[in-house]
């Protein structure tokens, strides 16, 4: 069991005992490992004592640490810093920044403490970011001159600018088709070698603006590959310096991409009011400086949130908003990054807010629709329409169980490439509807065939 599955299945555990969402991801079970952290809090050491099989805290090396040392109660499980200085070295970075320059240190800070952390480095990971203050702030200041340097150690360029987005294409590519677990730290290493130096540069107003609109996006594209990964806590960081990074290129629609994304896993780990402030936001942040396909994005992340609220009117209206806003849309007027935001999105998220919403006709016809429609490369997407299908028809007392694990299997089967959280989960969320079918032979078939799958539920 890897490190990412062992906290999904620590935080999984946890949902079920106590129906409260934990956090715990990969980077908090390495510092257990390392012995950085000593004494995780009372809920972290009984959902590891479950998934493990230990007896006692002792079994798993845990000691209580002395006394006047303090366990945090964030998500990682991280000790609190004596002096503050560990939340101080990371405080910048979970801020809007006050000039480009000091937002540019913050992410540089940020990328090379998480090369560090991946490479077994020392030091505690950097709290949680406060999302909501930051969303606030983004909200009430504003950005009037785009960013620019005189002095710098090399003359950045549009070819330069040009290089950082066709690089963030190719691992957006990679992302889709095999999972923000296969190339996440190598975008993190093009972030730290090859980015961090060109926004040290000097560059004019121009060309400052593309590269600070393109940092946001690869620094955002790098947070989805967290989120996809399963280290939430690192997703968030990541989205708040995309979103910095847009407000100082003045692109409205790259900073409401973030606060969408930081929406979409605050909705994934059960925050839904806070997803749906998150939604909010993008819309009001928006005011009027984004094409008709942004828009509809935003209104599909507000729909998801009302969604898994239940409150199936606002959520209609929602949709309905999305699907307005969408077929009045040009693509060739769009950002070329929202390409991916085409007619097989549309309906995968119709599908996602019915199946939440208990409405299982209507989830299979959007699903089968998305499935069908979305493009090769887009493994993830097909995969999580193909379980959102199969789970249609697990739904209700009346369910047609051996059309959902037939459809299941193949999804699951196809999905074995990607190293991908999320579709862990959603195929352990698919397995759990199985339970009052647990005794039908498909049922049985279909759990044997998976249990060894690496995108299986186990």
């Amino acid at each position: 069991m890897s490190r990412s599955e062992l906290a999904e299945a620590v935080n999984d555990y946890l949902w079920n005992a106590t129906g409260k969402r934990y956090a715990l991801d990969a980077h908090a079970i390495a510092r257990y490992e390392r012995g950085k952290v000593r004494w995780p809090s009372a809920a972290y050491r009984s959902g590891l004592k479950a998934v493990l099989g230990a007896d006692s805290d002792g079994d798993l090396g845990f000691h209580p640490v002395p006394r006047g040392r303090t366990v945090s109660p964030g998500s990682s499980g991280a000790p609190a810093s004596t002096g503050g200085q560990e939340r101080d070295r990371h405080r910048s970075s979970a801020e809007i920044g006050e000039s480009s320059d000091a937002s540019a240190e913050a992410a540089r800070t940020l990328w090379a403490a998480d090369l560090e952390f991946e490479t077994e480095g020392s030091g505690e990971g950097p709290p949680e970011p406060d999302v909501s203050t930051v969303a606030l702030r983004w909200l009430t200041t504003s950005n009037t001159e785009p960013p620019q340097r005189h002095e710098g150690t090399a003359r950045v360029g549009e070819d330069d600018v040009a290089a950082v987005n066709r690089a963030c294409d190719l691992f957006e590519a990679l992302d889709h088709e095999f999972g923000g677990g296969h190339a996440r730290v190598a975008a993190v290493q093009y972030l730290h070698s090859e980015v961090a130096p060109l926004l040290k540069g000097s560059y004019t107003a121009a060309v400052g603006g593309a590269l600070f609109s393109a940092a946001a996006r690869f620094t955002y594209k790098t947070g989805a590959m967290a989120y996809d990964a399963g280290h939430y806590t690192l997703a968030r960081r990541y989205f708040v310096q995309a979103l910095n990074f847009a407000r100082w290129a003045g692109d409205p629609a790259l900073a409401g991409k973030t606060l969408v994304l930081l929406s979409h896993q605050a909705n994934f780990r059960g925050q839904f009011r806070h997803a749906l402030d998150l939604a909010r936001s993008a819309q009001v942040g928006a005011n009027g400086g984004v094409t008709p396909g942004g828009e509809a994005m935003f209104a599909a992340m507000e729909a998801r949130a009302l969604a898994s609220l239940g409150e199936e009117r606002a959520c209609t209206q929602a949709l309905g908003r999305m699907e307005h806003l969408f077929a009045s849309s040009d693509a060739a007027e769009e950002p070329e990054w929202l390409g991916y935001f085409d007619e097989a999105e549309v309906n995968d998220e119709f599908a996602h807010c019915f199946h939440d919403l208990g409405h299982a006709q209507a989830a299979r016809r959007h699903a089968r629709a998305s499935r069908s429609g979305a493009r090769r490369e887009y493994r993830r997407s097909r995969t999580f329409a193909g379980l959102i299908l199969a789970g249609s028809y697990a739904m209700g007392g009346a369910g047609d169980v051996d059309a959902a694990c037939a459809i299941a299997g193949e999804v699951v089967a196809d999905a074995a490439p990607m190293r991908s959280a999320r579709v862990k989960s959603y195929v352990r969320r698919f397995d759990d509807s199985l339970q009052p079918y647990a005794d039908a032979s498909a049922v049985r078939m279909f759990r044997k065939r998976t249990r060894d799958s690496p995108a299986g539920a186990q």
